[in-house]
């Protein structure tokens, strides 16, 4: 009952370190840990140590990152050959058999160009989990308690300024500013535009803890410069032409 330290469990006869679980998000939480003991050893601070851990995995996810943006480039060549053909179509309902028509049209551009539409987000939703997985060894492990850094009086718990939440809808903002959209919808685009904000109210709002908001915030900021690196080293291809209309 209540925090456990794992290497004094470990060190009792019979270990007893089994008892530091971290729920169902366990097989990326305990990786985790064990990597920022592991660096807390060379790195003395736990919070330099995440900021560490984070641009290990960073640059461990960057060619995930260049097939992203790859794909992201792709669609938005296409993008005014899609959005011509969901024009043709916005009169019919979402339940009309010529919706399916639509969809076959759009899947036949992106086997043509070689585009796998969840491609551009693969990225995004790999390092959601680590997000989560990371928050829970943060808020269950005890050596993580109270731990300080700069201004921040406990990793484990929300930032008492709200400095962090501040700094990461910023940084995501900035990163989003920089990745070229893959969507024509005006209502999509707003949302992508408000995201940023979005991550900002929760780390307010809801218990996450600060060294999520510091990986996430450096994570953001390595965004920054390898989007930066991208774009210059990937120019945006001149827009498809659209085909003719079938009738």
């Amino acid at each position: 009952v209540g925090p456990k330290d794992y290497d004094d469990l470990k060190a009792m006869r019979p270990p007893l370190h089994s008892l530091v679980q971290f729920g169902y998000l366990e097989f990326i939480a305990d990786p985790l840990f064990h990597g920022l003991k592991w660096l807390h050893k060379y790195v003395p601070n736990w919070g330099w140590a995440i900021v560490v851990l984070t641009l290990v995995i960073n640059m461990l996810l960057f060619p995930l990152r260049i097939s992203s943006y790859k794909t992201t480039l792709k669609m938005q060549r296409v993008a005014p050959e899609i959005k011509q053909i969901q024009e043709r179509y916005k009169k019919y309902k979402m339940n009309d058999p010529r919706k399916a028509e639509m969809n076959k049209e759009v899947m036949a551009i992106y086997s043509r160009e070689g585009i796998n539409p969840i491609g551009g987000c693969f990225q995004m939703f790999l390092q959601m989990p680590i997000w989560f997985g990371l928050n829970r060894a943060l808020s269950y492990a005890i050596e993580l308690r109270h731990t300080k850094w700069l201004w921040v009086t406990d990793l484990a718990s929300k930032d008492p300024y709200w400095i962090l939440p501040v700094l990461v809808g910023v940084t995501m903002y900035v990163v989003s500013k920089m990745t070229p959209m893959t969507t024509t919808d005006p209502q999509q685009a707003q949302m992508m535009k408000i995201m940023p904000l979005t991550f900002s109210v929760m780390f307010i709002v809801f218990p996450f803890s600060s060294g999520l908001a510091l990986y996430i915030l450096t994570s953001s900021l390595v965004g920054i410069v390898q989007q930066w690196y991208l774009n210059r080293t990937h120019p945006l291809p001149a827009p498809a032409k659209p085909t003719r209309a079938k009738n």
